[in-house]
């Protein structure tokens, strides 16, 4: 199929329509169409992910779509090593407990994970919740980045805050970090308030598109993957708990909702976002959002044509686990049209032979497995993950000097932003 999308010559005009025939059904881009992201998940990137993808096992594939929490340790432990040798997911993901004191031993552990990764050609993404605030995993070493909406209420000019972005991009690159799970995009109304008050930007999409367009512009240039979250919104409640209804209507481009992320998109700088476990009734959606074709495939892939990477929240939520088995719910969500899942239980060996058996039993079609590791590896081509794009110092004194460079420069920034804030408000 791919080797046909490619061709030229003669038949041109036949390949074309097939290719326009096969992109409705696998989401796959025509030959020279750029696709969103800044341009950056070009033909020449995607080939090169087609390419590395082929050369992976039916098992390599299938853990190359999980993101997994790394466990309980602050360190890197030999037993990582040996579990990813085995399985070689595609993302790792670190929280509070595993940040150990200091921005050295951090280095290490994230030197760690991504040296197992470099021995065994799979260079896994290491993911953080960055937001900042009330979701800020670097305590006592990072810039104390402001929740969203402190950000969003000051009159800090936009080049300080895209400065302090830029500088918060550069320390979690240093520190090791290659995927950053936000910002959050959605829009603060009544509806998700009890959960996201502090979390978003504002209740104007165009101020949530203008600081979002400039997080995530700031991180790509630190070879860092911002990841737009929660389409297509968290809905009225928590889904850690349960599973909430959204008010959403994502197919349609006034809705308010999902305006932030529509705009992300054209502006070209959406190069992941995260789907949330909520329910979304406008659009006949009864059950989880991250589970919906309707949501991943008909509106996100063929009404946006979005060509970046889908990401899950993750499985073990109440909004999944009162429902269903969630090892089920990394299938589901994959044949739904999610390239990636996440997946924080420690029994996501499970989740891993339940998609190998899906494939073998012919209920996961290996062209829709093949289309999400593709995409996975060509956001990994293109943010250095494989292939490093930045010439980082070699010498950890070196990194650890320009690490602490930047925070001063981002701690004198952020107490600029807050006493505009401050300022604004008198």
């Amino acid at each position: 199929m791919q080797k046909s999308m490619w061709v030229r010559g003669w038949k041109v005009t036949i390949l074309l329509t097939c290719g326009l025939l096969l992109a409705g059904l696998y989401g796959l881009g025509l030959p020279g169409a750029s696709f969103p992201g800044m341009g950056s998940i070009t033909e020449e990137v995607y080939r090169e992910a087609q390419s590395l993808a082929s050369t992976l096992s039916l098992e390599e594939k299938c853990a190359s779509v999980l993101l997994v929490a790394y466990g309980g340790a602050k360190q890197f432990v030999p037993e990582f090593a040996s579990r990813y040798q085995r399985m070689p997911v595609g993302g790792v993901i670190l929280f509070a407990y595993n940040i150990p004191q200091t921005a050295e031993e951090l280095m290490d552990l994230t030197d760690g994970i991504r040296r197992v990764g470099n021995e065994t050609g799979r260079t896994p993404f290491v993911a953080v919740d960055h937001e900042g605030g009330t979701v800020f995993r670097l305590k006592g070493i990072a810039t104390e980045l402001p929740d969203a909406r402190e950000i969003g209420r000051s009159k800090a000019s936009p080049e300080t805050v895209l400065q302090l972005y830029r500088v918060v991009a550069r320390q979690l690159a240093i520190l090791g970090f290659s995927m950053n799970l936000a910002p959050v995009v959605e829009p603060l109304t009544e509806e998700i308030r009890p959960f996201l008050s502090r979390r978003t930007f504002s209740s104007d999409p165009t101020r949530i598109t203008e600081l979002s367009e400039q997080f995530l512009r700031a991180m790509a240039e630190a070879g860092v993957v911002g990841v737009a979250k929660h389409f297509p919104g968290s809905g009225d409640g928590d889904p850690h708990e349960r599973l909430p209804k959204s008010s959403a209507r994502p197919s349609d481009p006034a809705d308010p909702y999902t305006l932030p992320f529509r705009a992300l998109q054209q502006k070209g700088v959406l190069d992941a976002v995260m789907v949330s476990h909520v329910r979304v009734p406008r659009e006949g959606v009864q059950g989880p959002a991250s589970l919906s074709s309707v949501i991943l495939q008909n509106i996100l892939r063929e009404q946006w044509r979005f060509e970046g990477l889908i990401l899950t929240d993750d499985m073990r939520m109440k909004s999944i686990t009162q429902r269903e088995d969630p090892i089920e719910g990394v299938v589901r969500s994959i044949q739904a049209g999610a390239d990636m899942v996440m997946y924080l239980g420690g029994e996501y060996p499970k989740a891993h032979a339940a998609l190998v058996r899906a494939v073998r039993e012919g209920r996961l079609s290996p062209y829709r497995l093949d289309e999400a590791v593709t995409r996975m590896l060509a956001v990994k081509i293109r943010y250095g993950v494989i292939k490093p794009r930045r010439e980082e110092p070699v010498f950890k004194a070196e990194r650890l000097g320009e690490f602490y460079r930047l925070k001063r420069e981002g701690d004198v920034l952020v107490q600029q932003i807050l006493y505009q804030e401050t300022k604004s408000s008198k």
